[in-house]
């Protein structure tokens, strides 16, 4: 693969960035298409025509600080301008509202014109504490305080409320105020593009702020009536559970509450916020009732596998949400390592964050360990020669520490209480992904039902857990019995139907995959069949299929036949990043 994208500058630091693919567009007729996607707050690419893939090498210093937000300055929230109060009327906004929700305005400086423009200030607030300013003109361009903390707006409207309004934007938190709803938050940053897949940023707020929503009972969600509003009503729900989660559906022709206001008066925007509908969980769905989905798809597409990294594997198998996994394989195999590799590129490639139940791998920080090598692409051993630095090894403990959450709870491991703790790392963190590994360490409690029977339950559990959730589940179960081949010399490639409950393993999954080494024990012998026995969605994820990969001991990575892995441009970045600056601040502290 090439080096040329490595050398890209990027100016922003949140969402996803299309770019040319300087590897692959020369050679094209379609040579400006913007087929290459940017993660602009990690600096990972990959392009959608040739599969390169990797770190923009001078995107960020590897290994830098913890970021510390900065405060704005409170101004006078009583210096407002007649002008500014007869544009608020016109919104439908009192001067009381204006007034209680702290709205100051001021002369600032904005980059979208080159000038200093005449502002509304939007004042975020927590704990009385100033904490950001969005800044907005009459050209409605907006910007906020330089490297402030992203929280909702209204923040301290909420606190201790058991009934909580999320709008899209400040105006309609405003108009919410307008028919007496003051339980009420706006989101600071509207919603992320459709089609976007590292969003995770844009949600930092959620992330700054899940405590207030902790012992919430009912959550209203208002997005826009667009696309993009669908795009945050998901991922909102998703985080903060749709079990507690109504929908406000705004009528045909009006976007949002203020929109509402204006148009229809106070008394029908009450109406409609009253009457919103619970989100469609479970039960019975209409062609209505899902009307904005399937527009959504039509117009955006269908919502595809992501590439694990490895080309080899794309016509096999990708990684998508809202399905389960289920990962078998003899004993020394290598699957869990396998699955720790696919979790670690969809971490580096798409920003996404797991939470893992291993209790096999314990000492947790054994697990983080082996990890952070597989990041570096180098062992940690002090024994071995050539073994990563101090600086790699804290780059890699910073991005794990962002990306995996272990859980281990030493009283109860069972499924409930783990699929509990994933819950919180959902609403906490937003985790697109859970491991169990393996489902035996789980304490199953069988109260008379055969073991068939408890199977199907708990996987079906699962099931509806990471639907609702719209998580990647990966469930690693080992086989009951492992029969030798005709020469006695190597196992038999086991199957979902070779787990102890039968089945209900095939029959449960969405995807069925088989890690096998011929002979585990053949320590030469480091060739590992990737076999894909399973797959229900083909046209979204791949067809059944196998592959062979090959594992490298030292990196504890795995490699195509060409020796490389997805992750060689982390390995490339931090070789080149110490380089040029040998002596990092974790040397010199």
């Amino acid at each position: 693969m090439s080096l040329a994208n490595d050398q890209i500058t990027i100016n922003k630091t949140e969402g996803e960035i299309r770019a040319v693919c300087r590897s692959c567009s020369t050679d094209r007729k379609k040579s400006k298409e913007k087929c290459l996607a940017i993660n602009a707050e990690s600096g990972a690419y990959i392009c959608h025509h040739c599969g390169d893939s990797g770190i923009i090498v001078s995107h960020r210093t590897m290994g830098s600080k913890e970021q510390k937000y900065e405060r704005p300055t409170a101004s006078n929230a009583t210096n407002l301008s007649d002008k500014l109060y007869e544009w608020f009327k016109s919104r439908g906004i009192s001067a009381g509202t204006i007034i209680r929700n702290k709205i100051t305005q001021s002369c600032e400086y904005m980059p979208q014109v080159g000038k200093e423009r005449n502002t509304i200030n939007f004042n975020y607030y927590r704990d009385d504490e100033l904490i950001n300013i969005k800044y907005r003109d009459s050209e409605k361009n907006f910007k906020q305080t330089k490297n402030a903390e992203k929280i909702f707006y209204g923040l301290d409207d909420i606190q201790d409320c058991n009934e909580v309004y999320i709008v899209e934007g400040e105006m309609d938190k405003l108009s919410l105020e307008e028919v007496g709803i003051t339980n009420c938050v706006s989101v600071p940053d509207g919603a992320p593009n459709p089609g976007t897949k590292n969003y995770d940023n844009k949600f930092s707020y959620l992330d700054n702020c899940w405590s207030y929503f902790d012992t919430v009972e009912k959550i209203h969600i208002c997005s826009d009536n667009d696309t993009n509003g669908r795009v945050l009503l998901e991922e909102i729900s998703r985080r903060l559970g749709r079990e507690r989660c109504n929908i406000v559906s705004f009528p045909e022709g009006i976007k949002d509450a203020n929109q509402m206001l204006m148009e229809l008066g106070p008394i029908q925007l009450e109406e409609c916020l009253k009457s919103s509908q619970p989100y469609p969980v479970e039960g019975i769905f209409t062609v209505d009732s899902e009307r904005g989905y399937m527009l959504d798809v039509f117009h955006n597409g269908k919502k595809k596998g992501l590439t694990t990294g490895y080309k080899i594997l794309d016509n096999h198998y990708k990684l998508r949400t809202s399905e389960l996994d289920v990962w078998t394989g003899v004993p020394g195999s290598g699957k869990t390592m396998m699955a720790m590799q696919i979790m670690l590129n969809a971490s580096v490639l798409y920003g996404w964050k797991w939470g893992v139940f291993s209790p096999e791998n314990y000492p947790v920080g054994d697990l983080f360990d082996l990890l952070a090598e597989m990041y570096v692409g180098n062992t940690s051993d002090m024994e071995k020669d050539k073994r990563m630095n101090e600086y790699e090894y804290e780059s890699a403990m910073q991005f794990l520490n962002e990306h995996f959450y272990a859980i281990y709870p030493e009283d109860d491991f069972s499924l409930d209480n783990v699929l509990a703790k994933f819950k919180h790392l959902v609403m906490r963190y937003g985790i697109k992904g859970c491991l169990i590994d393996p489902f035996n360490q789980l304490d199953h409690e069988f109260r008379g039902k055969d073991e068939t029977t408890y199977i199907g339950e708990a996987l079906t559990k699962i099931r509806r857990f990471e639907q609702v959730n719209d998580l990647k589940f990966i469930v690693i179960a080992h086989p009951r019995k492992m029969d030798k081949d005709e020469s006695g010399m190597h196992y038999k490639m086991p199957t979902a139907y070779d787990i102890s409950g039968s089945q209900n393993w095939f029959n449960k999954a969405d995807n069925v995959v088989c890690i096998h080494r011929n002979n585990p024990q053949d320590t030469f012998d480091t060739s590992v069949r990737f076999n894909i026995q399973k797959v229900k969605f083909q046209k979204l994820v791949g067809i059944p299929g196998e592959q062979l990969l090959k594992f490298d001991r030292r990196s504890n990575r795995y490699l195509d036949l060409g020796n490389s892995c997805p992750l060689d441009r982390v390995s490339i970045t931090h070789s080149v990043l110490f380089a040029t600056n040998p002596r990092s601040s974790y040397y010199t502290k």
